[in-house]
């Protein structure tokens, strides 16, 4: 029993080992997410680029003309999206509905698409898909000349891959002032109650607030494999749950192998 435990040890062990060195390795090989980090000392402050909006009955609007004098949460995504755009939303709009202190505030969302192959048609697709949402939510295009202008202008960056018919982007809420400057960026697609009640204060009140930490495996939604010539989902959180699992595999059978000892003895 003791010969076993001990076994059962090792190959986990060497298991894990394999984890981390694996993963390690991988992230050398995969699209490296920072090129697509925002500079958030860079936009932090400034105005996003008045662009052309098209609404969802097929008017057009200036985007300032959307901020009403109120603070706007921003989200750049695209109404094709499989990935993180729809969770984005979702979870956004899941965590509207059960906030009484979200439910209760005054402010946008404005979902805009950044791909130039939207269209009307898909934009109600999206929405017959994941609604209902609330008065608060405005969702449209923008203009295709006006796409490559306002993206820039709040540092977002993104391409297309044509193999794997995908946009690579990073997932981000854009909180933006009633007099259209950039207030704050929250990463990542699943967003906390208090953190969004914050930043709409702070956009409320125009104050500028940078992160102090942003983990990039939050950043994007995808990653390169050349390897396998194709975008995959970014394995940082991957093997990150693996080897927390693995861990905890070791720690239990140490355990009840210690027990097991003390019988033995």
């Amino acid at each position: 029993m003791r010969k076993l435990s001990l076994a059962l040890l090792l190959s986990v062990a060497i298991a894990l080992a394999n984890v981390v060195g694996g993963t390690s390795a991988l992230k050398k090989d995969f699209f490296d997410p920072s090129v697509l980090k925002i500079d958030e000392t860079k936009y932090l402050g400034t105005f996003v680029y008045n662009a052309t909006v098209i609404l969802e009955d097929g008017s057009k609007v200036k985007l300032y003309d959307l901020f009403r004098d109120k603070p706007t949460l921003l989200l750049l995504s695209y109404y094709t999206c499989e990935g993180s755009c729809p969770l984005r939303i979702d979870n956004l709009n899941r965590l509207m509905k059960k906030s009484d202190t979200l439910k209760n505030r005054d402010f946008n969302v404005l979902v805009l698409s950044f791909d130039e192959k939207d269209s009307l048609e898909t934009l109600k697709k999206f929405k017959e898909l994941h609604g209902p949402f609330g008065a608060q939510w405005i969702f449209g295009l923008i203009a295709k000349e006006d796409i490559e202008t306002l993206t820039s202008s709040v540092g977002f960056r993104f391409f297309y891959s044509e193999r794997d018919k995908t946009f690579v982007h990073p997932n981000v809420y854009i909180f933006v002032a009633p007099d259209g400057r950039i207030a704050r960026y929250l990463f990542g697609v699943n967003p906390k109650e208090r953190d969004v009640r914050i930043a709409l204060a702070e956009a409320e009140g125009g104050k500028i607030t940078p992160n102090s930490f942003v983990d990039l495996a939050l950043l994007v939604c995808y990653t390169y494999d050349p390897s396998r010539s194709t975008f995959v989902v970014n394995p940082t959180i991957l093997f990150g749950g693996i080897g927390f699992a693995a861990l905890g595999g070791v720690l239990i059978l140490a355990l009840v192998s210690s027990k097991l000892l003390k019988r033995e003895v």
